[in-house]
């Protein structure tokens, strides 16, 4: 399993999805369960699991299931 489908497995998990439903451009929104109590818990849980952190700008930027992937590659590897 590659890095991306580990989050998107993840975040389905949280969000009680099929991870078919999970694409890149996939919002905030765009899934009935990912309100904001869940958006932060697939941010705890990403922190815990890769010892990362998100900084506030990080965070802000977030759009998207894609922006997710990427912030937290870009973290895992500073």
């Amino acid at each position: 399993m590659d890095f991306k489908d580990e989050i998107k497995e993840l975040m389905a998990g949280i969000l009680e999805v099929a991870e078919a439903e999970i694409a890149d451009d996939t919002e905030v929104g765009d899934i009935e369960s990912w309100d904001s109590l869940n958006h932060l818990k697939i941010i705890a849980t990403l922190e815990t699991k890769y010892n990362i952190h998100f900084s506030p700008d990080d965070l802000f930027n977030i759009e998207n299931f894609g922006d997710i992937v990427a912030t937290t590659q870009r973290l895992t590897k500073a």
